[in-house]
C-alpha cells in the first residue's frame, strides 16, 4: 500500500526541486535554511522528515490522528513555514514568527 501524501497537510509549503543526483540530508536542509531565511532573518527549525532513510525529528508518536508525530508536534509549536524538496523527499517545519 503506497503511502499517502502530506502535501495537503504540510504548513504553508515552499517547494524546491532539486536535479542534484548525490542529495542528502545536509545538503538539503542547508536548501531548505537558505529558502527560508529568505523570508525571514532568524527561523527556528522544528521538525523534519527525510524520506530517504524514513528518520524524521522529533521521534513523536501520534494516536488516532492520521498525521506523523512529526508534523503534530511542528503544529502543536505553532509552526508557519515548511520547506519541501523534491515532493517530500525532504521536508523541514520552521517558525518563522515571535
Amino acid at each position: 500500500m503506497a503511502k499517502a501524501p502530506l502535501k495537503y497537510q504540510l504548513i504553508n509549503p515552499l517547494k524546491i526541486k532539486s536535479e542534484q543526483s548525490d542529495l542528502d540530508f545536509t545538503a538539503a536542509r542547508s536548501m531548505a535554511e537558505e529558502k527560508v531565511k529568505s523570508l525571514c532573518p532568524d527561523p527556528k527549525l522544528v521538525s523534519w522528515y527525510d524520506a530517504t532513510t524514513g528518520e524524521s525529528h522529533p521521534k513523536a508518536e501520534c494516536a488516532g490522528s492520521g498525521k506523523p508525530g512529526w508534523l503534530n508536534y511542528a503544529e502543536s509549536c505553532r509552526c508557519d513555514t515548511t520547506v519541501d524538496i523534491n515532493d517530500e523527499q525532504y521536508v523541514f517545519i520552521y517558525l518563522t514568527q515571535p
